[in-house]
Formats: C-alpha cells, sequence, structure tokens
C-alpha cells in the first residue's frame, strides 16, 4: 500500500482526480493521509454505512466528485428463504471463486431474502455475467440505482468496562452475553473483525475496529475512555443491532 500511496500523491499533485479501488478499513486510514499540500480525499461506497469505499483524490479547489465519479454498481438479487439461508460468506466465495481480487468490489450487503453486491464498474459486467451459484441456488442480479428498502440501524454509543481489548471481553460486554456465550460466538466463525473472521478468543482489538456478529449486529470500538483504579478499562463502543 505504501508504494500505491505514493503512486496516487504524485498523481494528484500533477493535476489528475484519482480513482482508487475499494479500500478496507485499514487503507482508508491511509489514504487519508495524502490529504494534505492541497489536496482533498473523498470517499463513497455505494451506500450511507458501507464500510469498504472508493476514493477520490485531488486538489482541494476541485469541483467536489459526484456519485456517478466513483463508478460503483450496485446489483440485486433475492433468493429462496425457505430452501437455504446464504451468508456473507457464501457470497464473497462464490464471488472469488472467479478469481476476481478482494479490491474490485465493496461491500456484500445481505438482510431478509436480499443481496446487494457493490462493484467497481471496470469488472461489473463479468462478475454479474460468470456469477456461480450461491448455496446452491442459482440467483439473478439486476442493477438498481440505490438500495431500496433499508432497515433501520442506528447506532447507540455506550460505555463498556473490560479487562483488556481481548475479543471475546468486547463481544461479552457489547451484546451483553455471558463470556462462555461469546466464546462459543467466535470460536463457531460468527465473529469478524474489519470483515475478517477471528476465530481466537485471546485476539487483540484495537480502535476503530469493527466487530460484526452474525445474528446481532457491529461492534465498533471508538475510544480508550480511560484506565479505572483497577485496572479496567473504561471504552467508548457504538454498537448497531
Amino acid at each position: 500500500m505504501l508504494n500505491q500511496l505514493g503512486d496516487y500523491y504524485r498523481m494528484a499533485m500533477d493535476g489528475q482526480s484519482v480513482l482508487t479501488k475499494f479500500l478496507d478499513i485499514e487503507e482508508i486510514k491511509e489514504v487519508k493521509s495524502l490529504q494534505r499540500d492541497g489536496l482533498k480525499v473523498y470517499f463513497e461506497g455505494g451506500y450511507q454505512d458501507a464500510e469498504r469505499l472508493r476514493a477520490i483524490i485531488q486538489y482541494q479547489d476541485y469541483p467536489i466528485p459526484d456519485i456517478s465519479d466513483y463508478k460503483i454498481k450496485i446489483y440485486h438479487a433475492t433468493y429462496n428463504l425457505n430452501y437455504q439461508k446464504i451468508s456473507h460468506r457464501n457470497v464473497l466465495g462464490s464471488i472469488m471463486s472467479l478469481g476476481i481480487e478482494r479490491n474490485t468490489f465493496g461491500d456484500i450487503y445481505l438482510y431478509d431474502n436480499n443481496i446487494y453486491l457493490f462493484v467497481s464498474e471496470e469488472i461489473a459486467k463479468y462478475l454479474i455475467s460468470n456469477m456461480p451459484n450461491i448455496n446452491n441456488q442459482p440467483l439473478i442480479f439486476t442493477e438498481v440505482e440505490k438500495i431500496q428498502t433499508i432497515p433501520i440501524l442506528d447506532e447507540k454509543i455506550v460505555q463498556i468496562n473490560v479487562a483488556s481489548f481481548r475479543l471475546d471481553s468486547i463481544v461479552a460486554k457489547g451484546t451483553n452475553v455471558s463470556r462462555n456465550k461469546a466464546v462459543e460466538m467466535i470460536e463457531s466463525g460468527q465473529v469478524a473483525i474489519n470483515h475478517l473472521v477471528i476465530s481466537s478468543i485471546t485476539h487483540k482489538c484495537a480502535i476503530n475496529d469493527i466487530i460484526s456478529i452474525r445474528k446481532f449486529g457491529r461492534i465498533r470500538i471508538i475510544e480508550n475512555v480511560k484506565t479505572t483504579k483497577k485496572d479496567r478499562l473504561v471504552i467508548k463502543i457504538g454498537v448497531k443491532h
């Protein structure tokens, strides 16, 4: 990523409007560092709460990019819930089986029996034309302008008291379940950090991590507020059900 950052910076300083591929959370942080020397960085992922984003880097006095400048195509399909439930992992695995690089498509958004794909314009036709069955279900994806019916996921900001940044501690407190239940969820593959499934209960989380928990929602780690007299941590998190 460091070499790419240098290329992005040089191209933008030469007067180009630079469009990146889809970035994960860590890459977004790095690209934000280019917002200097008269440059401005803009992000878009196709919908309001998108986690994987494309960035446009350009001089700050250039017009603000239009949504179409990010070249993101949105595709939608529905499936039969009575046959077999489709998970994020099922969709991701099917796409990756085509040999497509992860940075060429963004979020995979699922709710009820709806699947939305956010895809870079460059590979959209190939992906949709070659999409394999997902969980043994043949699906028909059609292009749409936006997510039509998005459930409201209001983030609630709370503070939790934990012994450490260990994943099992934060999952237990953030979901208000026992430590044993949190361990069970993690070890059974129900917990991901920044889109990567983590099965180690001792994994150390970090500020700005987004923890996705199947059938629960998300936990966003915002701030390490303080350390108590008993050496416990008070951490501010955002919770979405």
